[in-house]
């Protein structure tokens, strides 16, 4: 049992994260790395498939990379899927090389001037301005009018990896400049915010090919798999196929919880959905869609039908030594968790007790709910770790 000792310490962790390439983009409900680490350490060994059917920021896929582990993660959500393929694709020395001197050489020449090119006025229409003073506005069109600035360069960048990576430098720069942030940030902040982040990113791919190369080999990699698809639909990969799962470690959408996963908020509540202009991608027509349910309906019965349907396709994909880790939060007590419990038990899994029979739960550190109806006996910032096996009992009809 001491390998569920070491775990319950990490995820009661609450240092800021950081290594390798974690920090690449800051993805809402992420994982804590040590958390995960000590979770595919203790439970698994190399070789050991690793799956995350809602992988959100990579983070375990990361991890599970770094420590030589066969990774599968699937994720409905595009930015989920770009921002995971960025962080775990190793770039070789020349392209590193590239990517700091195209940086570099923008750098002196990119200047506060506003431009009224397309992309500009279709991101500055998707903001709201109410309230915002003439000097925030200024700053705010420098900054977007920046961003196009590199954009449009990006086009003659026809390598798809370095492409890749400095449009998701062009995201995170535009992200830690303008989320959350009041008042708007000055445009000297955003320019300098490229560069450090560039040099950041470029340090951390150093750390994790450091670690790739300690740890792993070319077949393993080359059996590592990412998916932009519903969970429901895991069975497309030949180790889960099989059977091979050893360890199921994932966070997924909370009931009754509606965090943002796919826009930013731009001076307060200000909502946005920047980052799919940014990646040159369409947003879902229904953004409800990757919380599994309307935020303003009460009713959860699309969550626990699509949960439903995961646990299911995970429950296909698990053998009797598999185990299924999850971190998840619920916005109240009565009757949701054990909604949830029941759902899991319907699809095949048995809850394992790791604390005796008090169940284990986390503060979640410094984390941005925006969670509309997250009224209750029990804050939303609070995650309890669920652990569970197959035990052969799937009661579906």
């Amino acid at each position: 049992m001491n390998k569920f000792k070491n775990i319950i310490k990490s995820v009661k962790d609450q240092s800021r994260v950081k290594g390798i390439t974690h920090r690449f983009y800051t993805y809402p409900a992420g994982f804590s790395p040590k958390f995960v680490s000590s979770a595919i350490e203790n439970l698994t060994k190399k070789g050991d498939v690793v799956l995350d059917p809602f992988m959100g920021g990579g983070t375990s896929i990361v991890e599970g990379m770094r420590l030589g582990r066969r990774t599968v993660g699937i994720d409905l959500n595009y930015i989920s899927f770009f921002v995971t393929k960025v962080k775990t694709t190793i770039l070789s020395s020349k392209q590193k090389t590239f990517i700091e001197d195209w940086i570099l050489t923008l750098d002196k020449k990119l200047k506060g001037k506003i431009a009224s090119d397309k992309f500009t006025k279709t991101a500055l229409g998707l903001i709201n301005y109410q309230r915002l003073g003439k000097g925030q506005i200024y700053r705010l069109k420098q900054i977007i009018s920046g961003c196009s600035f590199f954009l449009k360069r990006l086009k003659k960048v026809k390598n798809k990896n370095i492409n890749d990576f400095l449009r998701l430098l062009i995201l995170r720069s535009m992200q830690s400049t303008l989320h959350n942030k009041r008042p708007i940030c000055e445009f000297e902040t955003f320019k300098q915010k490229i560069k450090s982040n560039c040099f950041d990113m470029l340090d951390g791919m150093n750390e994790l090919e450091t670690n790739v190369q300690l740890n792993s080999n070319k077949k393993i990699l080359s059996n590592s798999s990412i998916y932009n698809r519903s969970a429901a639909k895991c069975l497309i990969n030949k180790n889960l196929k099989s059977k091979k799962t050893k360890l199921i470690i994932t966070s997924p959408p909370y009931p009754g919880i509606n965090v943002y996963y796919a826009t930013w908020q731009i001076h307060g509540r200000r909502n946005t959905s920047l980052p799919y202009l940014i990646l040159g991608m369409d947003r879902p027509a229904n953004r409800s869609i990757l919380n599994f349910q309307h935020p303003k309906n009460k009713n959860l019965k699309i969550y626990f039908k699509t949960m439903e349907k995961v646990f299911s396709s995970l429950y296909k994909a698990s053998n009797k030594k598999t185990l299924l880790m999850q971190l998840v939060a619920f916005n109240k007590l009565d009757g949701i968790l054990d909604q949830y419990l029941a759902t899991m038990k319907k699809c095949g899994f048995k809850e394992i007790q790791l604390n005796g029979k008090k169940r284990i739960w986390r503060t979640v550190p410094s984390r941005s709910w925006q969670a509309t109806h997250a009224k209750g006996k029990l804050s939303s910032s609070k995650e309890v770790l669920l652990l569970h096996k197959p035990n052969g009992k799937a009661v579906l009809n």
